[in-house]
């Protein structure tokens, strides 16, 4: 494949996500230095690499939590990788169940707003907003709020609006899976359009029917590992086989054998995806590095890894923590006592204003009581 036939290269691909502790666990967390710090992360992603050119339809099949969609996100930049590098040739757009809708609007004015932030004008807008909805087949619902239709109408309308935008790269995350017969063979036919005008389609789907009559290869996900990439025919029978002997398990096998994989994923560590990369960059290129020796292999691993986790995040926190909370400390402090030191000099301005109004008051008082005293004996005198 030619350089200008690459749509999308993606190598050594990673990602980690944070596990959420508790809050305390968190607070903890937050004033220990970076080396000190507890590892929550669960690696989605553990260093994959393909190559898809123009024109190519990539089926990607595995268990549910294998990482497909976090690698569908990543392709589109929904996602941003941990390490690896990915290299976009063109315009993605990312269809799943309900992708990008927005609930509380209907469904005529989602596509108006998907379409605005597309870049469409107005006018586009209005002459492919009747195309949209006569393929959604949603007919009066496209004027009811999205968060009233079953994920099916939600499938449609997002598929709807993906077919009519012409991106290059088409990523489909299980959208027709949901949908009824009718409308997912009219979809089929679409996507048959689409590979024959050299667009790059990724399509996601638990149906092994549905994957093997659309796509011309198979990325095969295993708990965050591409376990197999290839032509459809030549790797489908091999997932087929696996799932077959996988659901011939009793389930407390099935149950241990996905811990293990769990475990594996929360176990991978940056030096894991450093080793990956210089042992591929090795096996492509021997002469890309030499090492004198082991020791200096592995030394340039561990820098590597540190690199790794410094762009990764983890490592850009710790003491830079402990001086922001301490600053946000004395910033929340001065202004609460400011604040509280206003408060009680207003309290005394009051009190003394009531109090002057008090004395005021009775001084008033104590001059009108003399004033009619003086009156009344005033009076009795002239009697």
């Amino acid at each position: 494949m030619s350089e200008d036939d690459k749509k999308i290269v993606a190598k050594q691909v990673t990602k980690r996500f944070e596990l959420e502790t508790s809050s305390k666990e968190k607070i903890k967390n937050l004033f220990k230095p970076a080396s000190q710090k507890d590892d929550n992360g669960f690696w989605s992603l553990k260093g994959v690499s393909f190559e898809v050119g123009a024109g190519e339809a990539i089926g990607v099949v595995g268990l549910n939590g294998s990482g497909k969609s976090t690698l569908l996100n990543v392709v589109s930049g929904i996602f941003p990788q941990t390490t690896g590098d990915v290299e976009i040739n063109g315009d993605t757009s990312i269809i799943s169940i309900g992708a990008g809708l927005k609930m509380n609007l209907t469904g005529r004015n989602n596509i108006e707003f998907k379409l605005l932030m597309m870049n469409f004008n107005h006018k586009q807008i209005k002459e492919l907003m009747p195309q949209i909805i006569e393929f959604s087949e949603l007919g009066d619902f496209i004027d009811q709020p999205v968060k009233s239709y079953s994920s099916g109408m939600r499938s449609k309308l997002g598929f709807s609006i993906m077919a009519f935008t012409d991106p290059d790269i088409m990523i489909i995350d299980e959208a027709l899976s949901v949908g009824d017969s009718t409308f997912a063979s009219k979809s089929f036919d679409k996507i048959r359009e689409f590979k024959k005008q050299g667009k790059t389609i990724f399509f996601v789907s638990h149906s092994n029917a549905q994957v093997k009559e659309i796509a011309d290869k198979i990325i095969w996900m295993h708990y965050g590992e591409l376990r197999e990439f290839g032509p459809t025919d030549e790797v489908m029978p091999h997932y087929e086989a696996w799932q077959k002997d996988f659901k011939q398990k009793s389930q407390s096998e099935r149950d241990a054998y996905v811990a293990e994989k769990k475990k594996a994923q929360r176990e991978f560590s940056y030096t894991d995806a450093a080793t990956q990369q210089v042992d591929e960059e090795l096996a492509e290129n021997p002469n890309a590095k030499q090492f004198d020796s082991e020791a200096d292999k592995e030394s340039y691993i561990q820098k590597l890894a540190k690199k790794m986790a410094k762009r990764g995040g983890k490592l850009r926190f710790g003491w830079i923590n402990l001086l922001v909370v301490i600053a946000l400390f004395v910033g929340v402090g001065y202004a609460t006592y400011d604040t509280l030191t206003e408060a009680h000099q207003e309290r005394v301005q009051t009190q003394q204003r009531k109090e002057q109004k008090a004395k005021q008051k009775r001084e008033a008082a104590k001059k009108e009581s003399s004033k009619t005293d003086a009156n009344t004996m005033y009076g009795n005198s002239s009697n």
